[in-house]
This record gives C-alpha cells, structure tokens and sequence, in this order.
C-alpha cells in the first residue's frame, strides 16, 4: 500500500510542471532587452554613419598627399631595381636603428626590435631539409656608416673549422652574398675555429665548393653559442652595399667528411636577380609626407612594385601627445566620478596592439594592387588580436599620365569607438529610468517570494516544540520550482524525525527489558535460597544470583563507559605512532579471542602509516568494530580489515558478510543507545558500542561511515583519519 502510494506521488511529480526561480527571475528580466536593443540599433547606425565618414576624410587626405608627390616623381625612381620575378625573393625595407649595436653576439641590444625578426626554416632551404630542427631568425637594421644584423640560429650539432684547415666551407658557416655600388657581386663566408671574434672573407661564386679569395676585416662580428644553438652578430659598412644582399646559414653534421647537409637562405644566391632587394629610407620623400601628417596616422609610400620608399606616423598615441579627440569640458567631482564609472565599464580605445603592418617592407594587400592600377581604395583590417580596426586608403601617384607608386594613408577605429562611448554615456543615462521600472518589478517578484519562505519557516516552527518534540506535519506544496521543492524536504525531514523520536521514546521499554531478566534472576534465586536447606542447592541459587547480579553490572558498565570516554578523552595527550602496527598487534589479539573467525588484513608494508593520535583510543575503536562485526559476520565467512591511505588521510575499512543495515536506521546508527539486533543475546546490548567508534574518530577530527556493501552481501564500516589534526579537548 505504502508502495502504491510513493509511486503515485512520483508520478505526479513527474507530471508537474517545473519552473525554477532562476528562470521566473530570468523571465522577468527579460523586459531590461528592450534598453540593450535600443541602444543597440542606435549604435550600429551612428557606427556606420561615422566609418563612412571616416573613409572620406582619409580618402581626400590621401588624395592631397598623392598630389604634393606628384611635383617629385624622381623620388620614385630612387634606388629602383627591376621586379622581382618570384615570391621567394626578400625585400626588405631597411629601418634605422635608436642606438649603436654593441658586436657581442648576445640579443640583448635587439629586444626592442623583437617584432622584425624573421624565422627561416627548412621552407626556404636551397639545399637539404631533413633536419627539420635546424633554422634561424634574423634582422637587420642600419646605425651611422654601418648595417647590423643578427642571426640566432637553432642548431643541435655544431661543427667549427678546423685549425689550419684552407677550405672555408666545410664548417657550420654564414654566406653573404650582395650587390655593391658598382652593381658586382660579391660572395662572403664567416666561419671560426672556435666561439669569439669573426672576420669575413671574400669566397668565389661557386655555390658548391667556394674557394677563399682574401680576407674582407671590413665585414666583421661576434660568435657566440646558445643553449638551442649560437648566434651571429656583424657588422657591414654601407659603402659595400648596393640594392641587392642575401643571406645563407650552412649546416654541416658529419665531422668526417664535412660535407654540407642543409643550407637555408633569406633568397637566392647564385644568380644577380636572385638576390634579396634593399631599400633604404628616402628622406626627401619622408620629409615631404611629414609636413602633411596627422597625428594617429601613419603614411606609406610605395614603388610600382608593392616596395616601400618612406614611412612615417605612428598608430598609436604617444605619452606626451595631447588628446585630440577628447572634447573639453569643465571638470568637477561628479564629471570626474562618472567618467570613472564609464571606464570601468565601457570598452576604452587599445593603446597597445599587434600591428602586422608595423615592420613591413612590401604592401602586397588589395586596397594598394588597386591604387597601383590607378584606382584609389579604402579598406578596413582587423588586427590579429582583434584590439582595432584599421582603416587604410590608398591613392595612386601618377606623372606623365602613368602610375610611378602610391599613397596610403591608415588610421584605427579609436576615434569611432570615443564617439560610441559619447553615445553610450547618453544612453545610459536616459536608461535609469528603465532599470527603475524593472527594479520595482523584481522587488514586487521577489515580495511574493519572501511571503511564500515566510509560510514555510511559521509551519515549520509549529510544527516543532520549544523542547525538540515533533507535534505535526507541514502539508507540502504542488508549486514546481525550488521552494515548491524545500517544502515538501521539509515535511518528508519532520516525518522522519517524528519517527526517530518514536524510536528514542521506545527506549525506556527496551531498557527496563534489559533490567527486567537479570533482576528475576536474583530475586528468583534468593527466594529459592530462603526456602532451601541442602547445601548444593544453595550453591546453585547463590551462583544464578551472583550471574545475575553480574549482568546488572555489566548493563551499567556499559551505560557510563561513553561518558568515562569522553571524560578520558579530556586529558589524552596526542602522541606520533605507527597506525599499521596498533591495528596488526590488535588483529593477532582477535585471532586468539575468536578462534573460530578469521580475520583478513590488507596493507601496504612499503607504505607509511603515521598518524598523530591516541593509539589506545584507536584500539578501543578496533574492539568495537570488530565485536560488531562478529556479532552480525555470516559463519564460516571472513572479516575483512584495509588499510589504504591518500597523501593527507588514512582510510581504515571493516567489512563482513552478513546481514545488511536497515536504511532508515542507516543516519542514527551512530547515535547513543541505538540498535538493529533483531535477537537477544547472552551478553546486554544498549547500542552505544558505534557511539563509542563515533566519539574516537571524531577525537581525531576523522569520519565514519557505515554503508551496505555494493553487492548486498553485508556492510562495510569506513573511518577516515586526518595524518595530523590540531587536537581539540573540550
């Protein structure tokens, strides 16, 4: 019947609706989309309003800067050089370095030029690949008279020259080879016999086998080896570069026959127009554009073949550089205190952000293909960390009715992005009175619920004495969110609380049977004894009487031995022992006691079972675990004791066949004077002995908990001991 009606109940659970608190408020708060919406709409269409202006603005700019171009055209003409004829070619933009470079071999002068570094890998290898490990960054930079560049190359295995050895290219080596003013040219190696000062020299054409022609000191470095490899630092006077330069790292692995396994170049090297291209600054053309720059933006100017000429302007706001688009405004404490407010808030334009652009020697997008067409062109790029937006405009510089280079000029969404936040201000400001309507709206909601948690806390306490006794029911709720759920918790937890008071009501019955034997057993024998005159028969009346006499003191030996424990436990003073060898010595003592059971330990021996405690108070636990499990063990089956641990705790598990635990007794099995024995015995049990396991691990600030084994075969009684715990007397 009991069945019937808890299934019918979860049947009806499982039809009821279910609406959780979370969503009501979530449901409710959803009339506050309508202000996001709003500002939404509004904000798209003034940031499309502003991009299209924006796009103009820098159009016609570029267009006036294209135009005072024009009147030079020589500049275009500066250090021309034909087109490149294939994509592996370098070119590079060469930019001037703030200080000189000291020749040490070391980065630490190149750190504030990290982002020029350029990786070269086995995808540019002219000869070789299979070493997929060996490869090498480099930049270069011009300072006075003189071009530095830096190699830090990733090698596993390096093979210096050896001493007196003639040829130059049986070693790990550098090659470079460059165009000089005469339009020659030249091929260089630097090698070394050993980390330190390097000198180049000037080698023959042969790519295969270069034979030494003389020693150039002009070119000169430093050599230095790294943790991943080594690295090259030198330095070559401007007066032998002319347009073209090239640079290759040889790798040689075999110390033997020294040949060369993997030789990886910054371009090609035999022929002159395989060359890498230089272009050097033009000041003329970078002093014209600077007359016409506007902060925050940068200008390119490039040749007809996507190569840079001159470049100035910066992306990003400088410490000393006013706030141009900031609007003056007269300051006070609540102007200051809003504008705070909004920062926090409000996505504030990035000060710092990657710019792909930022080193580039060659401008190969669309917007400049099309200017170089004579089609000028606006475009907008995301930066690869998405911080901006970065509008570009180009226009075409023409002379004579051709096309001879463009114009671009970029600039960041900052200012669209100030002019959002303007009107966003704004808008949050006319919004207040819209949070305020929802905010009345919630605080309503949340009244009924209040109201409804009120209800429930007044039941409960009716439904509970002042002394703890349970007098009724709260009738729970059909409502299907979470306080339709806490009402009928409550009432299922005063249900079963009713019956535990039941049950402790009980026990005064239960006790006065225990008193009730053994005192007819003295009383019976002594009257007996009265009436008796035969000595054998007084015998066995005194002996009935002095065995019940001795099970009355038994029942009270018990009932105090919780309270002596407790009273003990107030002066035990923790001590440091080994938990293996208490709980091995006691098993031996079990052995002996029941002969006729047999008890299984497992432990670890390599593992160290330290613990900080009162080892007899964990023996006493032992006792009364094991009598329990005695008592309750399926005959002929074995009782089973672990010792397992974690890298902070100690698990000890009891475990036996037999009987398995009630579950509604499972929750107070460790209460004072409770007992699941289904027969009497000849020894009294008042159900204290797991109260006494309780007060011991608790003691040791550890946990019990006993469970059904997960086959059902009997029960399994799990302590967990902390290794050290501040014990607690009280």
């Amino acid at each position: 019947m009991n069945r019937s009606i808890t299934l019918s109940k979860n049947k009806h659970k499982s039809k009821r609706l279910r609406i959780s608190i979370r969503l009501k408020l979530l449901l409710v708060a959803s009339s506050l989309l309508i202000i996001p919406w709003i500002g939404t709409q509004y904000i798209q269409e003034m940031e499309s309003y502003l991009r299209s202006q924006q796009e103009d603005a820098l159009l016609t700019r570029t267009q006036m800067v294209a135009a005072v171009m024009q009147t030079r055209p020589s500049l275009f003409n500066t250090q021309t050089v034909a087109p490149l004829p294939t994509t592996r070619i370098q070119h590079v933009f060469v930019r001037p370095l703030h200080s000189r470079i000291q020749l040490d071999g070391y980065l630490d002068d190149w750190h504030q030029y990290q982002e020029r570094m350029q990786v070269f890998n086995s995808n540019n290898a002219l000869k070789g690949s299979e070493d997929s490990s060996f490869s090498f960054r480099h930049q270069l930079g011009t300072y006075g008279k003189y071009l530095y560049v830096i190699f830090d190359i990733s090698d596993r295995n390096i093979i210096y020259r050896k001493p007196n050895q003639l040829s130059l290219h049986r070693s790990d080596h550098l090659r470079i080879v460059l165009e000089n003013k005469q339009g020659k040219v030249k091929h260089y190696i630097i090698t070394t016999i050993a980390p330190g000062w390097v000198n180049a020299h000037q080698v023959t054409d042969d790519l295969i086998s270069p034979q030494p022609v003389r020693a150039e000191k002009r070119i000169k470095g430093e050599w230095q080896e790294t943790a991943s490899g080594y690295n090259i630092e030198i330095r070559i006077p401007l007066s032998l570069i002319g347009s073209r330069l090239s640079f290759a790292i040889a790798d040689v692995n075999n110390s033997d026959n020294r040949e060369i396994d993997t030789l990886i170049a910054t371009a090609g090297l035999t022929r002159q127009d395989d060359l890498g291209t230089l272009m050097f600054p033009s000041q003329q053309a970078e002093d014209m554009i600077s007359r016409l720059q506007r902060p925050l933006t940068r200008t390119w100017v490039i040749d007809l073949h996507n190569r840079v000429i001159a470049r100035t302007g910066t992306l990003v706001k400088t410490k000393n550089q006013p706030d141009y688009d900031q609007p003056e405004q007269e300051f006070s404490f609540f102007s200051g205190l809003m504008s705070l407010f909004y920062k926090m808030i409000l996505k504030q334009p990035a000060t710092e952000f990657h710019d792909e652009l930022l080193n580039a020697s060659r401008l190969n997008s669309e917007e400049f293909k099309n200017a170089l067409k004579g089609d000028p062109d606006v475009r907008w790029r995301q930066t690869p960390d998405k911080e901006v937006n970065i509008l570009t405009a180009t226009y075409p510089v023409e002379s004579n009715g051709q096309v001879i280079g463009a114009i671009a000029i970029e600039q960041t969404s900052n200012s669209i992005l100030l002019a959002q936040n303007r009107a966003l201000e704004i808008l949050f400001n006319l919004s207040a009175l819209a949070f305020l309507i929802a905010a009345i709206v919630l605080l309503a909601f949340a009244t009924r619920l209040s109201m409804r948690v009120r209800r429930l806390r007044d039941a409960t306490d009716q439904a509970i004495t002042t002394d703890g006794r349970v007098v009724g029911i709260i009738e729970a709720t059909n409502d299907g969110d979470e306080i339709g759920d806490l009402s009928r918790g409550v009432a299922d937890m005063l249900e079963r609380l009713a019956q535990y008071n039941r049950y402790l009501e009980s026990m005064a019955s239960k006790l006065s049977h225990e008193l009730r034997t053994p005192i007819t057993v003295v009383r019976s024998s002594l009257d007996n004894l009265a009436g008796s005159d035969e000595h054998d028969e007084q015998t066995i009346y005194i002996d009935r009487a002095r065995q019940g006499i001795e099970r009355l003191n038994n029942i009270l030996t018990r009932m105090s031995e919780a309270t002596r424990l407790e009273q003990t436990m107030q002066s035990e003073e923790a001590v440091d022992f080994n938990l293996a060898e208490v709980i091995e010595g006691c098993i031996e003592g079990y052995r002996l006691a029941h002969s006729n059971v047999t008890f299984e330990l497992a432990l670890s021996p390599s593992h160290s079972y330290r613990l900080t405690g009162s080892p007899d108070l964990i023996a006493q636990m032992l006792d009364k675990l094991i009598n329990n499990a005695v008592d309750f063990h399926e005959s002929g089956t074995a009782i089973n004791i672990t010792l397992n641990h974690t890298e902070d705790d100690i698990l000890i598990v009891v475990a036996n066949k037999g009987p398995i635990l009630p579950k509604q007794m499972q929750a107070n099995l460790f209460e004072s004077m409770v007992s699941v024995r289904d027969k009497k015995g000849e020894q009294p049990h008042l159900g204290l002995g797991l109260y006494i396991v309780r007060l011991i691990v608790e003691y040791h600030h550890g946990l019990v908990v006993a469970d059904n084994r997960i086959d059902l075969s009997g029960v399994e009684f799990k302590i967990t001991l902390p290794r050290h715990s501040s014990q607690t007397k009280s």
